[in-house]
């Protein structure tokens, strides 16, 4: 049976929270899922700053400094409404210690602290990029807190671009660096990036979407963008890897 949606869109602010008009569970999972959230950008942030580093391509320095500079903006914006409801980015990171070594973070955290040449920046691309605007586009964008509905507008219109970026880079790829060799990152990046979504079912998804935080099951949206990528992989004549069907997936 779906979960029903207590909580209209955008009916919620931080004068309500703060005013303690709101149920304090609430405020409890909001600020967990905007910790994360705005982990998220800071982690994709580091990785642009990486990519900027160590590929040594001109062509894509104006690009990365583009997505470089919107990460760390759009991290701010979550930061900040956190900030407002009374939760600095300081303890709203320690508070997601735990989650950051789950498997949910691995695309993040391996972008920001190993990821290395051009075919990593455009798996981390799809992997975060792609993933984060389905993320943003179905379930944020249509939040019960104002803050984090304006937040999600913002940063979907400007990173609308970062997918048609990845989107013309995984062409390019394969006439760059060949069918085999762009297989091969999918078969390193898809399980991360399928596993960004977050584990299906759970409790706190279900507060999520009782409370409008969210709309969709986390195996919903994973579905959606496996569907979406192995689509765009037939058309350039890619293999799509197989996963295992349980989170956290693996190859098969």
């Amino acid at each position: 049976m779906p979960i029903r949606r207590e909580i209209s869109p955008r009916s919620i602010n931080a004068a309500a929270i703060n005013a303690g008009r709101v149920d304090p569970h609430y405020t409890k999972i909001l600020m967990r899922l905007m910790a994360a959230h705005a982990l998220a950008e800071k982690l994709t942030a580091l990785g642009y700053q990486r990519a900027l580093e160590t590929i040594d391509n001109p062509a894509l320095t104006p690009t990365i400094q583009k997505n470089l500079a919107e990460e760390r903006k759009h991290a701010r914006l979550i930061y900040r409404a956190l900030e407002e409801i009374g939760m600095n980015q300081q303890a709203a990171d320690r508070s997601m210690i735990a989650v950051l070594k789950a498997p949910s973070f691995d695309a993040p955290s391996y972008f920001a602290g190993h990821a290395s040449g051009e075919l990593d920046l455009l798996m981390a691309s799809i992997s975060l990029d792609t993933t984060g605007l389905i993320m943003i586009g179905v379930n944020y964008k249509d939040s019960s807190y104002a803050p984090h509905a304006a937040a999600a507008e913002i940063i979907l219109e400007e990173e609308a671009d970062h997918e048609i970026f990845a989107s013309r880079q995984l062409g390019e790829a394969v006439e760059k660096f060949g069918v085999e060799a762009v297989n091969d990152a999918f078969r390193k990046w898809i399980p991360r990036a399928v596993n960004f979504f977050g584990p299906p079912g759970t409790g706190f998804t279900y507060d999520c979407i009782r409370y409008g935080l969210k709309t969709r099951d986390n195996e919903e949206l994973a579905e959606l963008f496996t569907t979406m990528l192995s689509r765009r992989c037939e058309q350039l004549g890619l293999e799509f890897p197989a996963l295992t069907p349980d989170y956290p997936h693996t190859l098969a």
